[in-house]
């Protein structure tokens, strides 16, 4: 599947939160397909946006996305200007019902979403990543294998 058109999928299903927050989308730098479960692939991808929206406070919100082809592997990368999270929880985002500070702050979390993410994406051959700063943002990267893309 394209990974153009799922993205664009799931901003559409998420259009009404982006237009409601103000928050601009980039996808100009994503290219590329990828064989996967398009349905779970959906899934992961609608709880990273839907976690990208949640975070994004104030004025000027943004959420790019962009594709990067390694000689193994193609890199989908969801970033954020949203308000980050603190080192010492980075590590542990994954892990069942951990919420966070941020979860103890803005109330409405889980702990739940990302740690079926990494579920799935261990299910389908994937790896998922998170780095953030706080204050500035959090990018989530999928890696596709390469044998998985084209």
């Amino acid at each position: 599947m394209a990974l153009p058109d799922l993205i664009r999928k799931v901003i559409k299903r998420n259009s009404r939160d982006f237009i409601s927050k103000g928050i601009a989308v980039d996808i100009e730098s994503v290219e590329g397909a990828v064989y996967s479960d398009a349905k779970w692939l959906e899934f992961i991808l609608n709880q990273l946006i839907g976690n990208a929206v949640k975070y994004i406070q104030g004025q000027n919100g943004k959420v790019e996305f962009e594709t990067v082809r390694n000689k193994t592997n193609l890199v989908l990368s969801i970033k954020d200007n949203g308000i980050g999270i603190i080192e010492k929880d980075q590590e542990r985002v994954f892990e069942k019902g951990f919420t966070g500070e941020n979860g103890r702050k803005f109330g409405g979390s889980t702990g739940i979403g990302l740690y079926l993410c990494k579920k799935l994406a261990d299910q389908l051959g994937l790896e998922i990543a998170l780095s953030s700063e706080l204050g500035k943002g959090t990018t989530v990267s999928i890696v596709f294998p390469l044998g998985s893309a084209t």
